[in-house]
């Protein structure tokens, strides 16, 4: 039964993440264009240490644009919180690396963005911004 309910949570989230930027003409942004969130493909950004804070988000994703905007009108936030950017949408490695994360917090269904630290979830643009004040 176990395995029935984690593969129907797995097919939710892949039909979610394949969601998020259908409908929108900018699914896959110039990352030169302003309000482009950066892409890092580093081997070593799908390494996630203890206490590290993890922005999973979507090429396209206006509630991810949202969290984008609030970073960039507090210059020097992301230093600060040191936040790691990994994009789920057209990165397999990323998207991998989502669902796991996304299982970890016991989440019934995902969809970005998400904002996770030492196994704690939390979702959508408002309460992750809320987060991340706390955090500034």
């Amino acid at each position: 039964m176990k395995k029935i309910v984690f593969a129907g949570t797995l097919l939710t989230i892949a039909l979610i993440l394949a969601g998020c930027g259908k409908n929108n003409p900018q699914s896959k942004p110039d990352n030169n264009a302003a309000g482009a969130i950066p892409d890092q493909k580093s081997e070593t950004n799908y390494i996630i240490n203890n206490g590290e804070l993890v922005f999973f988000w979507g090429a396209g994703c206006s509630h991810c644009e949202n969290v984008e905007k609030f970073l960039k009108s507090n210059a020097g936030a992301e230093e600060k919180l040191k936040l790691k950017k990994i994009e789920v949408l057209s990165d397999t490695n990323g998207q991998k690396l989502f669902l796991k994360k996304v299982k970890e917090c016991n989440l019934a269904t995902a969809g970005v963005p998400v904002l996770y630290r030492n196994g704690k979830c939390t979702q959508g643009d408002t309460p992750i911004i809320e987060e991340l004040k706390k955090n500034l």
